[in-house]
């Protein structure tokens, strides 16, 4: 980056953003994505690359955010497709959308794997019954069934598992964390997009710059 970049601004909502405060205004906002259930930001689509070298895609909640080291967190069943998309390749991206204050940020990122270790725990501890009914499927995500499907006990379609009975799942429960190396930050306005990208090492911002839209 250089002072000249610095010095420009672009507007959003009518206040004025020079690079340094985009990125932490970018950052601020993800991290209302996990605080606050119903913001734009709480869901992200993410990407990995499968066993036929294609993109697969899906949707996740985003659990938290650490706006100091620059990683994203999100769970996942440690049977799942995109649980071993990253076993054998660890990148992936990251894309947040929201309409209404039309922003979109996209993230790319080294994946780290948490799988029965202090961390995970604490995660789970914290996560609700309802919650918990995403890892307590007897088969694999995604495996055939002759007909639809829960995956798990039809009754607790109807009653929230107890403690003990979602406790014997746990070990299917995974956290991604996600650290950011990339990311894309894109202002969609009728007079004009706005554009800027931001550079990571080590949770560090090294770079960044404007870029065309």
């Amino acid at each position: 980056m250089n002072n000249n970049s610095l010095q420009q601004t672009i507007n959003i909502n009518k206040v004025d953003y020079n690079l340094n405060e985009l990125e932490q205004l970018v950052w601020k906002k993800l991290v209302n994505g996990y605080i606050k259930k119903k913001n734009s930001f709480r869901t992200m689509c993410v990407g990995t690359i499968d066993e036929n070298s294609l993109c697969s895609l899906r949707t996740v909640v985003n659990r938290k955010v650490d706006e100091l080291n620059k990683q994203i967190f999100f769970h996942t069943d440690i049977r799942s497709r995109k649980c071993a998309d990253l076993k054998r390749n660890n990148s992936l991206s990251l894309l947040f959308y929201d309409g209404r204050q039309r922003i979109q940020i996209s993230v790319k990122a080294i994946a780290t794997i948490h799988i029965n270790d202090d961390f995970t725990a604490e995660k789970w501890r914290t996560t609700s019954a309802q919650a918990r009914l995403s890892y307590m499927s007897v088969d694999a995500p995604n495996t055939k069934s002759n007909f639809p499907t829960l995956g798990y006990e039809e009754r607790f379609a109807k009653e929230e598992p107890t403690e003990l009975e979602s406790n014997q799942y746990s070990e299917n429960f995974a956290v991604i964390a996600c650290a950011a190396y990339e990311l894309e930050f894109l202002y969609l306005d009728y007079l004009g997009n706005r554009k800027a990208n931001f550079f990571y090492k080590n949770g560090v911002l090294v770079d960044s710059f404007w870029a065309v839209p």
